[in-house]
């Protein structure tokens, strides 16, 4: 999740009666830029381990391809179709995926995850860690060598997710033959010595990205696309803009993006019935550079840098959004504002119903065969 646990923004919405509102922004921005605790389901085995009991809610019944993570026994499960739904007893049952073997034990609980590959050599057989120079030090990054090794792609996970989320993403360029790069940037806690204590919304994790580009060109990357998912749009955006190698970007393609981070902390604060007051204090508490430097950041958040939305025609390469009009963390409704606002550059494809960034999950033909036509069409005309 990008912004918010399950319970999210709406059970903190009651604290505002009871205290103040500067209390309450105060709260909001640190769940905002803090990594938060896992948001664990209550699991266990059925049908002889052939299917997945799990609490219902709405993200557990949502159709499609997920996975469990065990903590207890450290290991993923995939699961398919749902196959019951106790609306009393509030749980679901979900058929364990037919591919491998299913667990012997599970539970008490799980991590719910729309990762359903767990391991780079699960998405493609021919693949290497890579350490990439960053102003840090060396950032792990999986690569993945494709057919093509003079188009490189460069896949940009989210907010406290890490590069493993980005496989399903892989997966879906794969067809294209394309060399893929999945770097970690610094607020990745797989990142050593630690960097980051706080999520910068992509103001300063470009640059690590940036980093993962200028090792594509000098590993022979003559064309590169950025892919960038939930907050990863966002470092996607802003390294097209000030890469050194911008020349080289032919493409961005956006899933679930935040292209304003202003109308995405309003959205989720209307949605959890706060005052619009409230998210405007949330905004001037992250702006400013002592309460910036409270919550562990570098720098105070300049939102003005990080608005594409209101700023027309910011966008001058070829861009592709996928998005879900039922995703409730970053709405439908901002993407269609960010098409309008770059017509001549971004094209918005609205997918089936699905939530944040789990487009993939839902419909992995439709995801991979509107992708895959647009690349063909847009990037790959000269060819």
């Amino acid at each position: 999740m990008m912004l918010t646990t399950r319970h999210g923004l709406a059970c903190l919405a009651f604290l505002v009666p009871a205290g103040s509102l500067f209390g309450f922004a105060v709260i909001m921005a640190r769940k905002i830029v803090k990594r938060g605790p896992k948001d664990y389901r209550r699991a266990e085995l059925t049908d002889d381990g052939r299917r997945v009991r799990i609490d219902l809610d709405d993200y557990t019944k949502a159709h499609g391809d997920f996975a469990v993570f065990d903590p207890a026994a450290e290991r993923f499960t995939r699961v398919g179709e749902v196959t019951l739904i106790d609306e009393d007893q509030k749980f679901v049952e979900r058929r364990i995926h037919a591919t491998g073997s299913g667990p012997v034990t599970l539970g008490p609980v799980v991590d719910w995850t729309p990762d359903v590959f767990f391991e780079p050599s699960a998405v493609a057989g021919r693949f290497e860690e890579v350490h990439i120079p960053t102003a840090y030090g060396a950032a792990p990054a999986w690569l993945f060598e494709g057919r093509n090794a003079d188009t490189w792609v460069i896949h940009i996970h989210g907010s406290w997710t890490d590069r493993s989320i980005m496989f399903r993403d892989v997966h879906a360029f794969s067809a294209l033959g394309f060399t893929s790069l999945v770097p970690s940037f610094r607020s990745d806690l797989e990142v050593s010595p630690p960097q980051a204590e706080s999520s910068h919304l992509g103001q300063t994790e470009w640059r690590d990205v940036e980093s993962a580009v200028a090792y594509a060109v000098a590993h022979g990357a003559q064309r590169i696309i950025l892919s960038g998912w939930s907050m990863g749009g966002t470092i996607a955006l802003l390294t097209a803009e000030r890469s050194a190698y911008r020349d080289r970007i032919a493409g961005i393609v956006l899933v679930g993006p935040v292209t304003s981070w202003r109308k995405t902390i309003r959205a989720g604060a209307e949605s959890a019935g706060v005052p619009a007051v409230g998210a405007g204090l949330v905004m001037s508490l992250l702006q400013a550079p002592p309460f910036a430097k409270m919550l562990g950041l570098e720098e105070a958040i300049n939102f003005d840098a990080l608005e594409w939305v209101d700023i027309p025609n910011r966008v001058s390469i070829p861009t592709l959004v996928l998005h879900s009009s039922a995703d409730q963390e970053v709405p439908w409704k901002i993407s269609a504002a960010f098409q309008r606002a770059n017509p001549d550059t971004v094209t918005l494809i609205p997918l089936p119903e699905a939530h944040h960034t789990q487009e993939w999950n839902v419909s992995p033909h439709t995801f991979t065969n509107e992708l895959t036509s647009w690349i063909n069409k847009t990037i790959l005309t000269e060819g």
